[in-house]
């Protein structure tokens, strides 16, 4: 499925949820939303998740300067530039402000004060203790009540862990996609459909996997692996064409688009012994020490991820993997740790691409050339 077919599948979605009576809520991609509760409200949760282009970076020139992440960018150019391409965007009832970053605060509040969406904060501590723990609760419980102002009915315990359950479910399925043998593409448009839609295309996702799972493809044999990290590949992006293009298949997400989603679970046990949703939506930012999001110990927690994960793919498969670390452009969050990440692989006979790139066309022929450079590299 082309981005131009996904998109117009999630209008027609999203129409037919409104016609139910439901509310869509919007909010910038990270992985520290609780998706569940917003579910639970009765609301659509809908991730921003579309990549840009010329015309959205300089749409949103009005409102930001170009030295902005070139992601915040196309979030604000999706609302400013006329004739909208995402025209389902005008199904929006909110926007959820959150502080991933500051661009997130600024983008978020921009979209609510000029394009007439009502707005509701929750916000996440960038450090790691049980003071940073219990901040989360008290946000978790806040955000609770808003919900229940601006519903005017009250969210059940049993209805957020039934939400909680049906989203675990749904994660664990995707997980299992990233094990197929198949292209990173196909890979990555299930990630994209899955994330937009949620757990409504569960059977889809299940055939899918029915489908795929004992296949043998050639076209994955004899390309050179990559292990993808940092900013994710957005949909309507063509980075995933050009890596595939120059001889690459990326076959581990480890973005906000793939293993940042699919990882975020709780195992039986944990969802047997803790009967409090929230304490269970607390217990899962507790153990997310993956996220780019919280410090200390981020970039050291993500170099001994992906050098376990190379050792362990050369010890099964007998090949080596290589990296590919994907920056958006003016994304502080992970320009700041590009040159540790790829000196320290380094040392350790991992090779590292850092791309760092915003989403302009003019780009892509010197994006290919970097990529197609790489490859004969590896």
């Amino acid at each position: 499925m082309n981005s131009l077919d996904l998109l117009s599948d999630y209008r027609e979605f999203l129409e037919n949820k409104k016609s139910d009576g439901k509310k869509v809520i919007g909010f910038l991609a990270h992985d520290n939303i609780p998706e569940e509760l917003l579910d639970a409200a009765g609301f659509i949760p809908l991730r921003m998740i579309f990549a840009g282009n010329d015309e959205l970076m300089n749409s949103s020139h009005e409102f930001l300067p170009p030295s902005t992440c070139s992601f915040a960018q196309s979030c604000l150019g999706l609302f400013s530039t006329k004739p909208k391409t995402h025209r389902f965007l005008d199904k929006l009832d909110y926007i959820l402000l959150s502080n991933h970053c500051v661009t997130d605060i600024c983008v978020s509040e921009l979209i609510s004060d000029n394009f007439n969406l009502k707005r509701v904060n929750f916000y996440v501590s960038y450090t790691r203790n049980l003071n940073s723990f219990k901040y989360y609760e008290l946000e978790l419980e806040n955000l609770r009540k808003n919900l229940e102002i601006i519903t005017n009915e009250k969210i059940s315990d049993g209805k957020i862990k039934e939400s909680i359950i049906k989203y675990n479910k749904f994660k664990k399925t995707l997980s299992i996609v990233n094990d197929l043998n198949i292209k990173g593409s196909v890979k990555l448009e299930v990630f994209q459909k899955a994330i937009l839609f949620g757990p409504e295309i569960q059977p889809e996702i299940d055939r899918f996997i029915e489908q795929n799972k004992n296949k043998t493809n050639s076209e994955v044999d004899n390309v050179k692996n990559i292990f993808f990290t940092g900013c994710s590949i957005f949909i309507g992006d063509y980075l995933i064409d050009l890596i595939e293009e120059s001889g690459g298949n990326i076959i581990f997400f480890d973005t906000w688009i793939g293993y940042n989603y699919y990882s975020q679970i709780f195992t039986e046990k944990t969802l047997s012994s803790i009967n409090n949703p929230i304490k269970l939506l607390k217990n899962r930012f507790e153990n997310n020490i993956y996220g780019d999001h919280t410090i200390p110990n981020f970039l050291e927690n993500k170099i001994k991820f992906i050098r376990n994960f190379s050792n362990n793919f050369q010890e099964n498969y007998h090949k080596k993997i290589s990296i590919i670390n994907h920056i958006i452009k003016f994304c502080d969050h992970f320009s700041l740790f590009q040159a540790n990440l790829k000196k320290q692989l380094q040392e350790e006979g991992i090779q590292v691409l850092n791309l760092e790139r915003d989403y302009s066309r003019s780009n892509r022929g010197q994006l290919s050339t970097r990529i197609e450079a790489f490859m004969e590299m590896i």
